[in-house]
C-alpha cells in the first residue's frame, strides 16, 4: 500500500481544535436540525448554541450524518493532496455515515481504505490522532491499519447520562431501550458494546457515577500499560473536569485530552452528560506522543 495517504474522519469524532490545527486532517460535518433550520456540524452551529436549545427551545433537535455528496466532495479534496485515502468512521450502527462514505468511495476505485471504528466521539479521536502521528512517522497505511483494528478491540467508553429522552428519541440506544422504564428515576450508566450504546446500570447520582468510572478507568489502565484518555463532557462540570485531570496525573496516560462533546452528539446524549474514552495503545507508541 502506501504512505501517501490523507485522513478523514466525521464531525461526530468531535476532534479537538487544537489538534486539528496541529496535523492536516479532513472532517466531513454531519447535520444538526433545529426545526427547519438545518446547520453543519461544528461549522455552522455553536456548542453553546446547542447546549442552550436543548435545555429552551421547543423546537425539533436532531443530528443527521452527511449525504454522499458531501462525503464526495470532501473526498475529492483530500485526493488533490494525496493518492489514497483513510476514511475513519464512527460507528455505523449509531449513524449512516459509514454507509454514505461507502457510496461516495465507490467513484475512487478502491483508493479509499475505509475503517468503521465502532465507537464515536473522542473513541475516534483517539484512534485519528494515532494515525496522523504515525502517518507524519512514516507508516504504510497496511501496519497503520492493523494499529487501528487494535485499538478499535481495545477501547472502552462510559457514558454517564441524566435521563434517556434524548438517546430514546434518537433511536440510537440499541438494547438499552429495554431497559428504559427501570432507568428513567435514575441517572443511567451507559457503555458502548459491539457499536452500539448499552445500558449498563442505573445510578444513584452524579457522585455514584464518577466514582464508578474512576474505578473502571483505573481498572483498564492496569490492564492497558500505554494507553489513551480522554474525559469528555457536555455543560461545564468543574466536578468532573477535576475528577478527569486528578486521573490524567495519577496514570500518566500517554495522551490525554479533556474536551467537550460537539453539537451532533449532543443532540442523542443531552446537555448533561460526562463520559470517560480510554484506549490501549499499539507496542512502541511511547515515541509518538511526547
Amino acid at each position: 500500500m502506501t504512505n501517501s495517504y490523507s485522513i478523514v474522519i466525521d464531525s461526530p469524532s468531535d476532534f479537538p481544535k487544537k489538534l486539528e490545527e496541529q496535523h492536516d486532517i479532513f472532517i466531513v460535518p454531519a447535520r444538526v436540525l433545529i426545526g427547519r433550520t438545518n446547520y453543519a456540524d461544528g461549522v455552522g452551529i455553536t456548542r453553546e448554541k446547542i447546549l442552550h436549545d436543548l435545555v429552551n427551545s421547543k423546537e425539533d433537535i436532531r443530528s443527521q450524518e452527511a449525504p454522499p455528496g458531501n462525503f464526495l466532495e470532501v473526498f475529492e479534496k483530500a485526493m488533490e493532496v494525496s493518492d489514497h485515502i483513510l476514511y475513519i468512521s464512527i460507528s455505523h450502527k449509531l449513524s449512516k455515515s459509514y454507509h454514505s462514505a461507502t457510496i461516495a468511495a465507490r467513484k475512487f476505485r478502491g483508493r479509499i481504505t475505509l475503517i468503521d471504528t465502532l465507537s464515536i466521539s473522542h473513541g475516534v479521536t483517539m484512534m485519528a490522532h494515532h494515525a496522523l502521528l504515525r502517518r507524519e512517522q512514516g507508516m504504510e497505511l497496511a501496519p497503520l491499519v492493523g494499529e487501528i483494528t487494535e485499538m478499535m478491540n481495545n477501547t472502552r467508553v462510559y457514558v454517564l447520562v441524566e435521563e434517556l429522552k434524548y438517546l430514546y428519541k434518537g433511536g440510537r440506544i440499541g438494547r438499552a431501550q429495554q431497559t428504559i422504564g427501570s432507568l428513567l428515576n435514575m441517572k443511567p450508566m451507559l457503555h458502548l458494546v459491539d457499536g452500539e450504546l448499552d445500558a449498563l446500570m442505573s445510578i444513584r447520582g452524579a457522585k455514584a457515577g464518577y466514582k464508578f468510572m474512576e474505578e473502571k478507568v483505573i481498572e483498564h489502565a492496569g490492564e492497558f500499560g500505554d494507553f489513551a484518555l480522554s474525559g469528555s463532557y457536555g455543560s461545564d462540570n468543574k466536578k468532573f473536569e477535576e475528577l478527569s485531570n486528578s486521573l490524567n496525573e495519577r496514570l500518566n496516560p500517554l495522551s490525554y485530552l479533556y474536551e467537550s462533546i460537539g453539537p451532533a452528539v449532543s443532540c442523542n446524549v443531552g446537555p448533561k452528560v460526562e463520559a470517560f474514552f480510554i484506549t490501549k495503545l499499539p507496542k512502541n507508541s511511547a515515541d509518538l506522543y511526547k
